[in-house]
């Protein structure tokens, strides 16, 4: 699946803008793993592609035990790669799938992050311009705000992914500032 197909069934699947904009934000954090861990074309496109499609099927299917579950068995019908079926079904725990890939590790450490960047850049002047590890670590720490970010999942994922938390956060900024200005 190539990331028009990718657009193609998100759009499809997904009404909720502020869904869409989750799973772009993850795309995008995933394509900039992909690029810093210098991986060809055609893997940066399927990186790409997980992240578009982690959370597709949530709006289906919102129950997380059947989440991403009935959305994978859709994917692995069409022929998606195995690979991104493994990394979504191990972006929710209680698919009892490990992570073991540095994609499905990825996924997970860039899922929860995003929402807390994307939130944080809605209540900044200058959105994602001018923002740091910094703000980023001062807003994990406000437990009201973005409540439903899961801080633990993004701690865990930085630890199994084994990066620096500033560069993990750089990483992300940095993918979420190239999403909004080609949106421009």
């Amino acid at each position: 699946m190539n990331r028009e197909q990718a657009f193609e069934l998100l759009h499809e699947w997904v009404k909720s803008d502020s869904l869409r904009t989750h799973c772009k934000s993850v795309a995008y954090a995933m394509e900039e793993y992909a690029r810093e861990f210098s991986l060809d074309d055609n893997e940066v496109e399927k990186w790409f592609v997980c992240g578009l499609l982690h959370d597709f099927d949530w709006e289906k299917f919102p129950n997380i035990d059947e989440h991403p579950r009935k959305g994978c068995e859709f994917l692995k019908e069409r022929g998606c790669d195995d690979e991104i079926i493994e990394a979504i079904l191990g972006h929710n725990e209680r698919t009892g799938v490990e992570r073991k890939t540095k994609m499905a590790k990825a996924l997970f450490a860039v899922d929860e992050l995003c929402g807390l960047v994307v939130a944080l850049a809605k209540v900044r002047p200058g959105a994602f311009e001018g923002m740091t590890p910094k703000s980023v670590r001062k807003a994990m720490k406000k437990k009201d705000f973005a409540r439903n970010v899961n801080r633990e999942d993004i701690k865990r994922g930085i630890e199994e992914l084994g990066v620096d938390e500033n560069a993990h956060f750089e990483i992300v900024i940095r993918a979420l500032q190239r999403m909004e200005n080609d949106r421009s």
